[in-house]
């Protein structure tokens, strides 16, 4: 069982505001993300883990999350995690015993034990680029851009 759509609504405006500030520290992430009936860009903070060539995220909020909705028709988004500003490809749902093999035990026993969640999204990584360092790491046929681009927390 995972959260309420309740206290999703709850959670947008203000919460995630707030959360957004912890992006880049502590498995906090910033998702963005294009509304796929707006086109408006969004911010949605989430917790995130690279495993390898991918990056995994509990659905918290379940499939009717905005945020993966959105990237579902989109087939892409981008993430600042860590140091990284990560462009991601088309999501896959896994299992949630699939998708936290490879994450801390205090997170992967967060997800399953207390948040419950039922499955997480695999996005796998299609371009990584670390701002503090003058090396970037690009894959061809992938354009990137700002991360921060203006946008609108994940309403």
């Amino acid at each position: 069982m995972t959260f309420p759509r309740a206290l999703a609504r709850y959670t947008r405006g203000a919460v995630n505001t707030m959360t957004l500030h912890f992006a880049g520290h502590a498995a906090f992430a910033d998702l963005e993300h294009t509304g796929r009936k707006s086109g408006i860009v969004h911010h949605a903070p989430v917790r995130a883990f690279r495993t390898g060539e991918t990056v995994v995220v509990g659905l918290n909020f379940g499939r009717q999350s905005d945020w993966y909705r959105n990237i579902k028709a989109a087939g892409t988004c981008r993430m600042r995690l860590g140091r990284e500003q990560l462009t991601l490809g088309p999501p896959t749902l896994v299992p949630v015993e699939q998708g936290v093999k490879d994450i801390p035990w205090l997170f992967r026993f967060a997800l399953r034990h207390v948040v419950r969640a039922a499955e997480c999204v695999q996005l796998p990584i299609l371009d990584a680029a670390d701002p503090g360092h003058p090396a970037v790491v690009n894959r061809p046929g992938v354009s990137g851009g700002p991360l921060n681009s203006p946008g609108r927390v994940n309403r």
